[in-house]
């Protein structure tokens, strides 16, 4: 017998096996890569909702005093953009916890505009938590209330 035609398969079938498990290790990489980005997208939306619910439940017992809660004590600082539209902003870190604003993770947002109607004035508040310089927005709602004279 000829040593060519004597060939060993095992070593051909160990590094098709390994070869194997290295595509199936890089598929999985990747898939657990995704899966912790949309984990991280998905608290920070959380986060964000109730960070913006708990800033209109708070607005809606001072509507017409905004400075109570949009303070620079609270760490807001009201930015400058004339017309009607008052503009506060604040930061958050990772946490959505107050951060000094060239520190911060998230960016938000609050503006504030009324309108006089017959027998009353409408407040309206808009809350946004976004990335900070023009990032991707997380999270926006918007609410008014109706203040009687």
């Amino acid at each position: 017998m000829n040593t060519a035609e004597k060939r060993n398969p095992a070593l051909v079938e160990l590094i098709l096996v390994i070869l194997f498990f290295a595509l199936s290790a890089m598929i999985l990489v990747q898939v657990f890569v995704k899966a912790h980005v949309l984990s991280e997208e998905s608290r920070s939306r959380t986060l964000g909702m109730v960070l913006a619910e708990d800033l209109l439940e708070q607005w809606k017992e001072v509507p017409k005093q905004p400075e109570q809660l949009f303070s620079l004590e609270n760490g807001w600082q009201e930015q400058e953009t004339g017309g009607e539209v008052r503009t506060f902003l604040t930061g958050c870190g990772e946490n959505m916890e107050p951060a000094d604003p060239q520190q911060a993770v998230y960016e938000v947002r609050a503006e504030l505009w009324s309108e006089e109607r017959e027998a009353g004035e409408l407040y309206h508040i808009k809350v946004q938590v976004a990335k900070p310089q023009g990032g991707k927005t997380f999270v926006e709602l918007e609410t008014a209330r109706y203040v009687p004279d």
